[in-house]
């Protein structure tokens, strides 16, 4: 176990460095704990709503489990589609599991680099209820985490290693052999229906060859297995907007508005307008011109951690 515990803090910097890149937010992880757990005693600990990304190293014959509670659904989808997605559905497994698939070949570049002889299987993003019937040890060791600096409060993850030394041995269900039985006279019985069908003239099904037209080279292709699948997300349509600014009227005040009439908005002269994704802010900006268009710069992006604040 101490083996494993090593390895896991040594690499932490890689991890933090990872994080840090594709949330756009520095990243510390503390490993608040580390302990051998039975497999039973696990699963029993875990809540409903957590999700596990599950893999194997074929090397050190090792199942290795990642535990993201329901938090990272709202951190992933808010940094890397600019949406709000709080929930399980098809959108966060695919991006779950382009997340973990990215993590785990920049953790498997530099281990292999130091010297590491690794082979792990694709990765599965799992829940609760189809875990069990994936695990492969009856024993793991179990590392508590906690990382600081997407959000006000930490957010808890969890690393997973099988014991090779405590393997899973699954039975098999047992096949049931169908006695023949046999008269007296050493020859097998028939069915009643099976008799009458001997010597029957047998039914003639005639049938016809159906040739299937050849796909092209351009028709597009449905890929898994590396985060492919999220390539289908890119031409989503999303709509994009500009905010100048808001206020609220009685509706009194509303009914007196006529052509000519001004509203005098709260936001200030000059200061920066709002950029909307289907209406979730994302960034600041300053209007510009483009030829006869109007045109908005990015000025500066909204932090997770205010996107976050927002959900909360």
């Amino acid at each position: 176990m101490k083996n494993y515990q090593e390895q896991l803090t040594n690499y932490l910097p890689e991890i933090e460095k990872y994080l840090t890149s594709v949330l756009l937010e520095e990243t510390k992880i503390e490993i608040t704990s580390f302990e051998t757990v039975e497999t039973g005693a696990f699963l029993e600990s875990m809540d409903k709503d957590d999700i596990f990304i599950l893999t194997r190293d074929e090397v050190s014959n090792s199942d290795v489990i990642c535990i993201l509670d329901k938090h990272w659904f709202a951190i992933l989808s808010s940094i890397m589609l600019g949406i709000d997605e709080s929930s399980f559905n098809e959108v966060t497994k695919d991006l779950l599991k382009k997340f973990s698939s990215e993590l785990s070949t920049t953790l498997s570049k530099k281990m292999t680099e130091d010297g590491f002889e690794l082979d792990l299987l694709e990765m599965e993003v799992l829940t609760l209820k189809h875990l069990e019937e994936k695990l492969s040890h009856t024993e793991y060791f179990f590392g508590l985490m906690e990382v600081e600096g997407l959000s006000d409060d930490k957010i808890k993850a969890a690393a997973l290693f099988g014991n090779p030394e405590a393997v899973l041995v699954k039975e098999e269900p047992e096949e049931e052999i169908e006695e023949e039985v046999k008269d007296e006279s050493g020859f097998e019985e028939k069915n009643s229906e099976q008799m009458e069908k001997i010597g029957t003239p047998q039914e003639v099904i005639s049938g016809r060859y159906i040739e299937f037209e050849d796909f092209d080279e351009t028709t597009p292709a449905i890929k898994n297995g590396d985060g492919n699948s999220m390539d289908l997300l890119k031409d989503v349509e999303m709509d994009v907007s500009v905010e100048l600014g808001r206020i609220e009227l009685p509706l009194g005040k509303v009914l007196q508005l006529a052509k000519g009439s001004v509203i005098e908005l709260e936001k200030l002269a000059g200061e920066p307008v709002d950029i909307l994704v289907n209406g979730q802010r994302i960034a600041h900006g300053e209007v510009v011109v483009i030829d006869e268009h109007f045109g908005v710069r990015i000025s500066n992006l909204i932090t997770t951690r205010q996107r976050l604040a927002k959900l909360s």
